[in-house]
């Protein structure tokens, strides 16, 4: 499994070094890798192979060897594995006291409220987009998740925009995932494409 840092983060973590935010950085970076560790463990459980896990500002993106044939029930477990980590966490911050303790608090609270959102490739998205699927519309439910999910992220941003510049990381954040949404609707023929040649070769 290939393991690696999105771009992105870098200059993320080196305004928080930068402004002082040392503490934070470790403490939000740490976060991520615990909440990613819950996808892997559930993937681990359920058998589906991981092929690359790449640390994102707002959880991870795990690419999957068998994700298009892998069972509904599945991608739901291991959509959720992340947020059930990060809610463990934040559970074990607040029943034991430690330094720092009200941090981890507020950046698990803020990934947990990011991640549940009902939108791709957020966990909440993936786990619902799972859930809606029936049998041989996999592909049309996604792809019109995938839609709604760029309405969505692109409403969110005109409203954001109002409130500049104390809403300039969620605007940034809702472009990231607007623009990836939007790269991943542009691939989606080639996807079903190779999801029925797999299953051509299954068969």
């Amino acid at each position: 499994m290939k393991f690696r840092l999105h771009p992105v983060l870098l200059p993320i973590f080196f305004i928080l070094i930068v402004t002082g935010g040392l503490s934070l950085y470790a403490l939000l970076f740490i976060s991520l890798l615990i909440h990613e560790a819950g996808h892997l463990l559930l993937a681990r459980l359920t058998g589906m192979r991981v092929r690359s896990c790449t640390i994102m500002p707002y959880g991870g993106e795990i690419i999957f060897a068998d994700r298009l044939t892998a069972p509904k029930k599945d991608r739901i477990l291991v959509a959720l594995g992340g947020p059930v980590a990060t809610l463990l966490l934040l559970i074990a911050a607040m029943v034991f006291p430690f330094p720092g303790d009200d941090q981890v608090i507020r950046i698990q609270l803020a990934l947990l409220f990011l991640n549940l959102l009902p939108i791709l490739p957020l966990d909440g998205g993936q786990a619902l987009s799972a859930l809606l699927e029936t049998d041989g519309n996999a592909h049309e439910t996604r792809a019109h998740y995938l839609l709604s999910s760029i309405f969505l992220l692109g409403f969110s941003i005109i409203l954001l925009l109002t409130g500049l510049p104390e809403t300039l990381p969620y605007v940034l954040l809702a472009l990231f995932l607007f623009l990836q949404n939007i790269s991943v609707f542009r691939f989606r023929k080639y996807e079903k494409a190779f999801h029925d040649l797999k299953i051509k070769q299954l068969t």
